[in-house]
Protein backbone atom coordinates (compact mmCIF):
# COMPACT_ATOMS: atom_id res chain seq x y z
CA UNK A 1 0.00 0.00 0.00
CA UNK A 2 2.44 2.45 1.09
CA UNK A 3 4.50 2.25 -2.37
CA UNK A 4 1.75 3.58 -3.87
CA UNK A 5 0.51 5.97 -2.16
CA UNK A 6 4.24 7.78 -1.76
CA UNK A 7 4.33 7.16 -5.96
CA UNK A 8 0.89 9.25 -5.73
CA UNK A 9 2.05 11.82 -3.37
CA UNK A 10 5.01 12.34 -5.26
CA UNK A 11 2.97 12.73 -9.16
CA UNK A 12 -0.04 14.44 -7.97
CA UNK A 13 1.85 17.61 -7.14
CA UNK A 14 2.85 17.54 -11.06
CA UNK A 15 -0.45 16.89 -12.29
CA UNK A 16 -2.25 19.40 -10.36
CA UNK A 17 0.92 21.87 -12.00
CA UNK A 18 0.03 20.60 -15.22
CA UNK A 19 -3.77 20.77 -15.19
CA UNK A 20 -3.33 24.49 -13.51
CA UNK A 21 -6.68 26.85 -15.44
CA UNK A 22 -3.63 30.03 -14.79
CA UNK A 23 -0.42 30.59 -15.27
CA UNK A 24 1.44 29.26 -12.21
CA UNK A 25 3.24 32.05 -9.81
CA UNK A 26 6.74 30.90 -8.40
CA UNK A 27 4.44 30.77 -4.84
CA UNK A 28 2.19 28.32 -6.73
CA UNK A 29 5.09 26.17 -8.29
CA UNK A 30 7.05 26.16 -4.95
CA UNK A 31 4.27 24.67 -3.38
CA UNK A 32 3.93 22.02 -5.50
CA UNK A 33 7.56 21.43 -5.52
CA UNK A 34 7.63 21.05 -1.75
CA UNK A 35 4.11 19.03 -1.61
CA UNK A 36 6.14 16.54 -4.40
CA UNK A 37 9.46 16.70 -2.23
CA UNK A 38 7.50 15.08 0.60
CA UNK A 39 6.51 12.18 -1.38
CA UNK A 40 10.06 11.55 -3.19
CA UNK A 41 11.47 11.77 0.15
CA UNK A 42 9.16 8.74 1.49
CA UNK A 43 9.26 6.90 -1.57
CA UNK A 44 13.23 7.13 -2.32
CA UNK A 45 14.65 7.40 1.05
CA UNK A 46 12.31 6.60 4.35
CA UNK A 47 10.45 3.66 2.94
CA UNK A 48 13.67 1.71 2.38
CA UNK A 49 15.20 2.45 5.45
CA UNK A 50 12.05 1.65 7.20
CA UNK A 51 11.67 -1.60 4.86
CA UNK A 52 15.45 -2.48 6.27
CA UNK A 53 14.67 -1.73 9.92
CA UNK A 54 11.66 -4.21 10.01
CA UNK A 55 13.45 -7.01 7.87
CA UNK A 56 16.05 -6.96 10.82
CA UNK A 57 13.47 -6.98 13.07
CA UNK A 58 12.01 -10.22 12.08
CA UNK A 59 15.64 -11.68 11.28
CA UNK A 60 15.96 -10.90 14.81
CA UNK A 61 12.52 -12.16 16.17
CA UNK A 62 12.99 -15.56 14.10
CA UNK A 63 16.81 -15.99 15.33
CA UNK A 64 15.93 -15.28 19.42
CA UNK A 65 12.29 -16.52 19.38
CA UNK A 66 13.63 -18.87 22.39
CA UNK A 67 15.75 -16.16 23.96
CA UNK A 68 13.31 -13.51 25.23
CA UNK A 69 15.54 -11.39 26.99
CA UNK A 70 18.93 -11.37 24.23
CA UNK A 71 15.63 -10.68 22.03
CA UNK A 72 14.90 -7.39 24.16
CA UNK A 73 18.54 -6.76 24.26
CA UNK A 74 18.46 -6.69 20.30
CA UNK A 75 15.31 -5.38 19.50
CA UNK A 76 15.40 -2.31 21.50
CA UNK A 77 17.63 -0.34 18.92
CA UNK A 78 15.84 -1.67 16.29
CA UNK A 79 12.30 -0.48 17.43
CA UNK A 80 13.78 3.44 18.16
CA UNK A 81 15.84 3.42 14.64
CA UNK A 82 11.78 2.58 13.84
CA UNK A 83 10.74 5.40 15.44
CA UNK A 84 12.68 7.68 14.23
CA UNK A 85 12.35 6.80 10.40
CA UNK A 86 8.27 6.66 11.00
CA UNK A 87 8.56 9.76 12.85
CA UNK A 88 10.62 11.48 9.92
CA UNK A 89 7.97 9.67 7.46
CA UNK A 90 5.35 11.36 9.21
CA UNK A 91 7.31 14.69 8.82
CA UNK A 92 7.30 14.54 5.34
CA UNK A 93 3.75 13.60 4.67
CA UNK A 94 3.22 16.92 6.78
CA UNK A 95 5.36 18.60 4.54
CA UNK A 96 3.24 17.45 1.38
CA UNK A 97 0.05 18.54 2.98
CA UNK A 98 1.21 21.84 3.95
CA UNK A 99 2.66 22.10 0.34
CA UNK A 100 -0.94 20.98 -1.54
CA UNK A 101 -2.87 23.26 1.07
CA UNK A 102 -0.65 25.96 0.14
CA UNK A 103 -1.93 25.43 -3.51
CA UNK A 104 -4.99 25.04 -2.49
CA UNK A 105 -5.52 28.57 -1.27
CA UNK A 106 -3.59 30.33 -4.34
CA UNK A 107 -5.68 28.09 -6.67
CA UNK A 108 -8.81 29.72 -4.90
CA UNK A 109 -7.37 32.96 -4.60
CA UNK A 110 -6.91 33.09 -8.35
CA UNK A 111 -10.44 31.54 -9.78
CA UNK A 112 -12.05 34.04 -7.06
CA UNK A 113 -10.71 36.64 -9.97
CA UNK A 114 -12.80 35.21 -12.54
CA UNK A 115 -16.06 34.82 -10.61
CA UNK A 116 -18.48 37.79 -11.53
CA UNK A 117 -19.64 39.51 -8.46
Amino acid sequence: MFPMFFKLQSVSPVVLGLTAPFALSSWALSSLAVASLGGLTNLLWLMPWTRRIKEQRWEVKEKYKDDAEKLEELDAPLRKEFGKSHGLSLLFNVTHITGLLAYGIILSRNIARYIPK
